[in-house]
């Protein structure tokens, strides 16, 4: 009567030992670098006493501000000057060259770069003020209204 318990004993325990198992299941994704401005204040024309130049550096104007927020250090970034003005009274465009210049801080620093010329950023936030000038060579602006859009581009 001893032999059937232990048989019984036996397999009691051997039925209770189960097989463990596990897998490593991977999760991944995808960071994009990335570069986002964000104009902060257009910029200001003042006009010089002769009439021939309205600049950001003129008395009562001011320099147009943004922010860039890139994500590492494979972007530049470049301030070009208009060709013309958006909006301006008659002949307010004739004979008119433009110049943006712009400086850095923060990220990235720089000092009065000519927009056209691009500048490396670092990863980071960038402060960037951007000064304009139109000068015409025929003679002086006329009265009026004017505007013209300087693009700030990350690339």
């Amino acid at each position: 009567m001893k032999k059937p318990l232990l048989i019984a004993a036996m397999l009691t325990v051997s039925a209770g030992a189960a097989s463990a198992a596990s897998e490593t299941m991977t999760f991944t994704g995808t960071v994009s670098a990335t570069c986002q401005i964000t104009i902060d204040s257009g910029g200001v024309l003042g006009a010089s006493a002769d009439l021939m130049t309205l600049s950001t550096t003129e008395a009562g104007g001011s320099a147009g501000t943004a922010t860039i927020q890139a994500s590492d250090s494979s972007f530049q970034v470049t301030a070009v000057a208009p060709a013309s003005f958006t909006s301006a009274p008659a002949g307010g465009n004739t004979g008119v060259t433009f110049a943006a210049l712009y400086s850095a801080s923060g990220a990235t620093t720089a000092t009065e770069v000519d927009g056209s010329v691009p500048t490396a950023l670092e990863a980071g936030l960038t402060n960037l003020s951007v000064d304009l000038e139109a000068t015409k060579s025929d003679g002086a602006f006329p009265a009026g209204e004017y505007s013209a859009d300087v693009t700030i581009t990350c690339e």
